[in-house]
């Protein structure tokens, strides 16, 4: 995996995590809001057409519990299965990173208990924003979709592969965003979980990533 990328991912989140607590949860929460582009249909459909084709309609481990077996066996009968070069691991390490930013994120929910921006505005009580039971941070679906394609997104040997790969989990966080359910800095938290996991799993694919020998 490209470590570079991954780390101008992980800066990168990290950076609009602060800037969202610090500064850009409420007002950009009141703009889209005030603006009468929450929930437009570009998103709300969209999000719904990729968690149906990705599984997440049916369970937060149904994708990861599809790649890892496939990533293994991949690497296991490599002699006798023939898949693109790199792919195996790509899909092991993809499965691996997506199943421990979700269980991360769920213990940052369980824990951190803030409001979703919708319940926020009916509540209006600022005081009461975190440790109330709230589901908002990290978000679940930037963690699904972050920590799926920002592995393969890395993996990727090519630019345009990588701007594709990413561009998923971007739109899903916009349209978190745009639909209310989240603050800024939830997706961002879920975004830097899903990069920093994937830093930590990086060695793995290096040393399951085959070798090519020479002729």
């Amino acid at each position: 995996m490209n470590r570079r990328f991954l780390l101008i991912a992980a800066l990168i989140a990290a950076s609009l995590l602060a800037s969202g607590l610090l500064l850009l949860d409420f007002p950009l929460a009141h703009w889209i809001r005030d603006s009468g582009l929450a929930n437009a249909k570009f998103f709300t459909a969209g999000l719904g057409v990729l968690d149906m084709l990705l599984g997440l309609r049916v369970s937060y481990w149904l994708a990861a519990a599809v790649l890892i077996p496939l990533g293994l066996l991949g690497i296991v009968f490599a002699a006798f299965i023939r898949l693109p070069r790199g792919l195996a691991p790509a899909l092991l390490v993809a499965g691996m990173t997506q199943a421990l930013t979700i269980g991360l994120m769920m213990l940052g929910k369980n824990g951190f208990g803030r409001l979703r921006p919708t319940e926020f505005f009916e509540s209006g009580d600022w005081t009461s924003l975190w440790f109330v039971g709230g589901g908002s941070f990290p978000s679940g679906h930037a963690s699904f979709y972050f920590g799926l394609f920002l592995p393969l997104a890395a993996a990727a040997p090519k630019a345009w592969q990588r701007a594709t790969l990413v561009a998923i989990p971007v739109f899903v966080a916009a349209a978190r965003l745009d639909m209310l359910r989240h603050f800024l800095s939830d997706v961002a938290a879920s975004a830097l979980i899903a990069a920093c996991v994937a830093l930590l799993l990086n060695p793995l694919m290096q040393r399951w990533q085959p070798r090519s020998h020479p002729a």
